[in-house]
């Protein structure tokens, strides 16, 4: 059986490195980022993926395998779950209006309410929960909230790393099951 491969682009927000010695970019092509870009955005360093792999899953957890060989500690990774009207709208490839017509109750039912910044104009929701809505409405893919999901634990898994032990055997385990949970879950 052939493995088909496609382009999945992703970024970690990483410390522990100094972007300002000579080695630096060196460090991260040869522990495999040669397929990512580095910049220095908000004072914080960003490596950004352009990965072949056979899914999400895999492209991001080889990323992070690679940016912990260069020896860079990973704070964060983006594409966030929290995400805005307009970031939904992004990510579902739907109109800025469609989705507020669903958040307003206009079209559909029971969307899901934000979660963050509830009080706000500008709230966020939980993109695991609205990609399932909208998947569940014939919107998206379920690979989008398979991504989604694989956000949220690379997110919860990166916070707590230094308390888990065997770290990188238990994400493997994670990530497999990230897949494997039905979608309505």
């Amino acid at each position: 059986m052939v493995m088909t491969m496609s382009e999945h682009e992703f970024t970690f927000v990483v410390s522990g490195l100094d972007p300002h010695s000579d080695d630096f970019a060196d460090r991260f092509f040869e522990a495999g980022c040669d397929d990512a870009t580095l910049m220095l955005t908000h004072g914080l360093i960003a490596v950004s993926f352009a990965r072949e792999a056979e899914n999400y899953t895999h492209a991001v957890v080889s990323g992070y395998r690679d940016v912990r060989k260069a020896g860079a500690y990973v704070e964060r990774f983006e594409p966030d779950f929290l995400v805005s009207k307009s970031e939904i709208a992004n990510r579902s490839g739907l109109t800025r209006a469609a989705i507020s017509h669903y958040v307003a109750g206009d079209r559909g039912a029971d969307f899901p309410a934000p979660c963050a910044r509830v009080l706000s104009k500008s709230p966020l929701w939980d993109w695991v929960e609205v990609s399932a809505w909208l998947h569940k409405n014939d919107q998206v893919s379920s690979d989008i909230v398979v991504n989604a999901r694989v956000s949220r634990v690379i997110n919860w898994f990166v916070q707590r790393e230094d308390k888990i032990p065997d770290a990188e055997k238990f994400l493997l385990e994670k990530m497999k099951g990230v897949a494997a949970e039905p979608i309505f879950a």
